[in-house]
């Protein structure tokens, strides 16, 4: 079933994508999906640890599954290489630097959100 499950996300993850490239087109589609991506990611590990929400399948289906296909690491870097070949060293370090340090801060603040999320949750009462 896990296997389902990861390709089912997967599958979601690359329609997700397919949209965002359509909406944002270039090196901004990237950056917006390595971002968003980033910060779902963060969320999911985070919250899905402290709280014990999801089972280990969908886990799997939403970072492995959904995040993987969704993300684009490879295309960044294809990008970034592009840049540099092309003799745009300061947009390729702008778009290098923007991309690591906001894809960093984007999964911080998906644990930040997850975090405060289990502090709500945990003061719900019981049903």
């Amino acid at each position: 079933m896990t296997i389902l499950y990861i390709a089912l996300g997967g599958m979601t993850g690359t329609l997700a994508r397919f949209g965002i490239d359509r909406l944002i087109q270039g090196r901004p589609a990237t950056l917006v999906v390595n971002l968003t991506g980033s910060l779902v990611l963060g969320f999911i590990v985070h919250y899905v640890t402290r709280s014990g929400a999801a089972s280990p399948a969908l886990r799997s289906a939403l970072t492995i599954g959904f995040c993987g296909a969704y993300t684009t690491m490879s295309t960044f870097s294809y990008e970034s290489l592009a840049l540099i070949v092309q003799g745009q060293y300061g947009r390729a370090a702008l778009y290098m630097a923007v991309t690591i340090i906001g894809c960093l801060g984007a999964v911080f603040g998906g644990m930040l959100l997850a975090e405060r999320f289990v502090q709500i949750v945990a003061l719900q009462p019981p049903r």
